[in-house]
């Protein structure tokens, strides 16, 4: 009995650690991407890589996450509309999480925030295939802005 418990704790080891890396290692590829960004500078991680946090100049932070299943990376503009550096950075970097062309994602990245900002919530999402963005925006407190950029 003590051998079986042994073996099933062995192999639930060895399916944890097989899907950790499976999880590392797109995360991995996009950490190496991310390094080559000549704006970014990364600002910190958390143990694990789960998550790193990156700025690039003084209103945009750029975060990504891998902590749960596929990558998804979200970027900050803070003030009232960002500007085309920063989508050009969504697009760049959307397209290391998903299967879409940076093009595609900076289009649905613009929408996204437009009915972010006629929307109460100050939510909005656009789904497509091979591609979801989230995203917050308003205009309150000096504005912001927020897309997230998820593989689908």
């Amino acid at each position: 009995m003590k051998t079986d418990v042994l073996m099933g704790c062995g192999a639930s080891l060895l399916l944890l650690a097989l899907s950790t890396n499976a999880v590392a290692e797109p995360c991995d590829n996009v950490l190496a991407a991310l390094q080559q960004e000549r704006h970014l500078s990364q600002v910190k991680q958390t143990e694990g890589k789960q998550t790193t946090e990156y700025r690039d100049g003084p209103n945009i932070v750029l975060s990504l996450s891998c902590a749960v299943g596929a990558p998804n990376i979200a970027v900050t503009w803070d003030g009232p509309a960002p500007d085309q550096a920063f989508y050009d950075l969504v697009g760049r970097t959307g397209s290391l999480v998903s299967k879409r062309a940076a093009a595609d994602i900076v289009k649905a990245s613009k929408q996204c925030r437009q009915e972010a900002l006629k929307d109460e919530s100050e939510l909005a999402t656009i789904e497509q295939k091979g591609l979801a963005i989230e995203c917050q925006a308003f205009a309150r407190d000096g504005g912001g802005t927020t897309i997230t950029v998820f593989a689908e």
